[in-house]
């Protein structure tokens, strides 16, 4: 069985410095790298992407708002990470929506646990995934949000179908990337996904894509509804 890091696993970049010292560490990301090998443990991903400087640069809520996500909805948080998206998500949909927070990584899964216990936050609930088959039921959200993940995946085609599995017939599911250039922040260009290149998988998966304004002129975001 192929896992979530194993999926990934060829695309990821380092978390950290790239190769002409930008800092991309607050990005979203999931996944193991170990000192040994000069890449950062899965404790340092934590400490990088608790960084409220992440909030300044990109706040979700206006990505949220564009999107539609609404109170009462289920919404997928893909890679929740410290749950940069997950708070804001749960804010939005409301007591009577909930929130489900997928990571893989046991640290993150901690992590993202002891904030919504330390908010009293009832609304969301944190699901371990340990490989490509999401420990989830078909069809039980109105979207997903698949928030600075998608560049990391090795089979993006394959990663979309399970998340489109997730989701109702109406269901959305939107894709926040870095452009495909360099930037100030972001991961090294060439682990990056085109906006094209976003747009022509999520038509391949059934998707009608429109654009939305993403707030940042770094970053694209893409919502997808199923037809």
């Amino acid at each position: 069985m192929r896992t979530l890091s194993t999926l990934h696993s060829s695309r990821r970049g380092d978390i950290g410095e790239d190769g002409v010292g930008r800092n991309w560490g607050w990005i979203v990301t999931h996944h193991q790298h170990t000192s040994s090998t000069g890449r950062h443990s899965p404790e340092e991903q934590r400490d990088f992407l608790k960084d409220e400087d992440r909030h300044r640069r990109l706040p979700p809520d206006p990505i949220l708002e564009a999107v539609g996500i609404q109170a009462g909805a289920t919404v997928i948080d893909v890679g929740a990470g410290t749950g940069f998206w997950t708070v804001p998500l749960s804010r939005r949909v409301g007591t009577s929506g909930k929130v489900l927070a997928i990571d893989v990584e046991p640290i993150m899964i901690e992590e993202l646990s002891e904030l919504v216990k330390a908010q009293g936050i009832g609304n969301v609930s944190v699901v371990k995934s340990e490989d490509l088959s999401i420990p989830l039921a078909d069809h039980i959200a109105d979207a997903a949000l698949v928030g600075f993940v998608l560049h990391h995946a090795s089979e993006p085609k394959g990663f979309l179908h399970e998340v489109t599995r997730l989701l109702r017939s109406d269901g959305r599911v939107v894709v926040v990337e870095w452009h495909k250039r360099a930037t100030e922040h972001g991961p090294p260009v060439e682990l990056r996904l085109s906006e094209e290149e976003t747009r022509s998988l999520l038509e391949k998966e059934g998707y009608a894509v429109d654009q939305v304004p993403a707030g940042h002129d770094d970053v694209y975001v893409l919502l997808g509804r199923r037809c």
